[in-house]
């Protein structure tokens, strides 16, 4: 597919959003590691804690990416969320508990978000575009940077790499080796300069 085939929205644009919640939740599971749950509660509430959250607070940092012949793109492939305030500096993310110990670093690196394709989109640049979309709202928030905390030893870690993410904080949180990366956002990420 070529830039032309694709489209990038705001999820707070999209007017029909209740027609692409249940794609949305696929695509946010099939990405997900963890695959099986206690209860149909446990389900919800994961999947609140990492998607519905931000969809919930910044419907305007939540970009989708469309599939399928330029601006009549029709099919959900993938999106990017996130928040732009420091994680560890709010009461909002306390059930995830390693924020305050990484306090340090999310202030260089405020903002943060959360990615995810369909599988058969993936290595196509299409994640290069949300990123840069996300890093985009960042800069001209005025803020230092974005992060992403992730396995150690993730695939995923090369991804960020590629896509400008060079801060690199490996950290273990309950016997699980993790990282935090952090990019840098400028100007020049929204093609000033």
């Amino acid at each position: 597919m070529t830039k032309r085939d694709f489209v990038i929205r705001r999820w707070s644009e999209i007017a029909d959003q209740e027609r692409l919640v249940e794609a949305l939740h696929a695509i946010f599971f099939e990405a997900s590691h963890t695959k099986s749950f206690a209860s149909g509660e446990d389900r919800r509430s994961f999947r609140y804690r990492w998607l519905g959250r931000y969809l919930d607070a910044r419907p305007d940092l939540a970009h989708v990416l469309f599939v399928g012949g330029g601006e009549s793109a029709h099919t959900l492939a993938g999106y990017v969320i996130g928040a732009h305030e420091d994680p560890a500096q709010t009461d909002r993310y306390d059930d995830i508990g390693y924020f305050p110990v990484l306090a340090e670093v999310t202030r260089l690196y405020p903002a943060h978000l959360h990615i995810n394709l369909r599988h058969d989109m993936r290595g196509r640049g299409f994640g290069s575009s949300l990123i840069d979309t996300f890093a985009a709202d960042v800069a001209a928030a005025g803020l230092p940077g974005v992060h992403v905390v992730t396995g150690a030893g993730l695939r995923n870690v090369s991804f960020y790499e590629r896509n400008g993410f060079s801060f690199t904080h490996p950290f273990a949180w309950r016997d699980k080796a993790l990282v935090f990366l952090g990019r840098r956002v400028c100007r020049a990420d929204h093609g000033w300069g």
